[in-house]
């Protein structure tokens, strides 16, 4: 496989892990969650997120070290 497919495959797969995380945060908003939540439960699922988004962060992160290498 040369750089061309490869570089095509991690901006792709980066971009559709975006859009993925970019909803799951989306539906689960604080501002989206029932008012009468469990304190515990909204707190948990702001920590979901917040792994989300670090998750996210990371993976691109990566991902663009790895793009700038093949260039």
């Amino acid at each position: 496989m040369n750089n061309e497919i490869i570089l095509d495959k991690l901006t792709r797969a980066l971009e559709m892990e975006e859009d993925m995380a970019g909803m799951l945060i989306d539906i689960c908003q604080a501002e989206s969650l029932p008012p009468e939540l469990d304190l515990g439960l909204r707190k948990r699922i702001e920590g979901i997120l917040a792994s989300i988004k670090n998750d996210t962060l990371r993976h691109k992160d990566a991902v663009a070290k790895a793009i700038k290498r093949l260039k």
